[in-house]
C-alpha cells in the first residue's frame, strides 16, 4: 500500500450532489407552498408555480435515488499510470466567468480516465507514476458502464501503486 495523495469519505465524495439535490429539493418545496399559501394570485399563475415546484419535487427525488444507486452499489478501484494533468476551464457564470477544474487522465485497458479531483490532490500527483484511484461510478438513466471514456467526479481516495500494477 503506497501513500495516498487524497483521500475522502462517501459523503465527502458525493457532497456537492447532496447540496444540488438539497437546494433543487428547497425551491420545489417553495413552489408547491406558493400554489397552495398565495391565493391572492391568479389560479393560472398558482397552477403553473404549483407544477414547476412539483417536477423539481420529481427532479431531486429522481437524483437522489441515483445518488444513493451509486453510494450503495460500492466503489471502483483502478490501478493506472497517470499520463497527463490539465486544468480544464469552464464558463461558471452569466458575465463568461470561468471556474478551473483539475483533472488527472488515465488510461486502464480500453478506457480512459478523467478524474475530477481537488487542487491539493491534483498538485500532489506525479506524471508517469502509477496510482491506485478509489472511485464511485456515475449512475444515471443513460449511463453504460461499457464506455471507452468516463469522467469521473466522486473520487474517494488516490495512493501511490507498484508500478508492477500499471503494466
Amino acid at each position: 500500500m503506497g501513500s495516498v495523495i487524497y483521500s475522502a469519505s462517501p459523503f465527502q465524495a458525493f457532497l456537492g450532489t447532496f447540496e444540488t439535490v438539497f437546494f433543487i429539493f428547497v425551491i420545489s418545496l417553495v413552489g408547491v407552498g406558493i400554489a397552495f399559501f398565495k391565493r391572492n394570485q391568479s389560479r393560472s399563475a398558482r397552477l403553473l408555480v404549483g407544477v414547476l415546484g412539483g417536477f423539481l419535487l420529481i427532479v431531486s427525488l429522481i437524483t437522489a435515488a441515483f445518488t444513493l444507486i451509486s453510494v450503495t452499489k460500492g466503489a471502483l478501484t483502478v490501478t493506472a499510470n497517470l499520463n497527463n494533468k490539465t486544468i480544464a476551464k469552464d464558463i461558471c457564470g452569466d458575465n463568461g466567468e470561468t471556474c478551473e477544474r483539475y483533472v488527472l487522465e488515465t488510461t486502464k485497458n480500453t478506457i480512459a480516465y478523467d478524474f475530477n479531483v481537488p487542487q491539493d490532490a491534483y498538485d500532489k500527483a506525479q506524471l508517469n507514476t502509477c496510482y491506485k484511484f478509489t472511485y464511485f461510478p456515475n449512475k444515471g438513466l443513460f449511463s453504460n458502464d461499457t464506455n471507452s471514456y468516463q469522467q469521473i467526479n466522486n473520487v474517494s481516495s488516490i495512493e501511490t501503486a507498484d508500478p508492477a500494477a500499471c503494466r
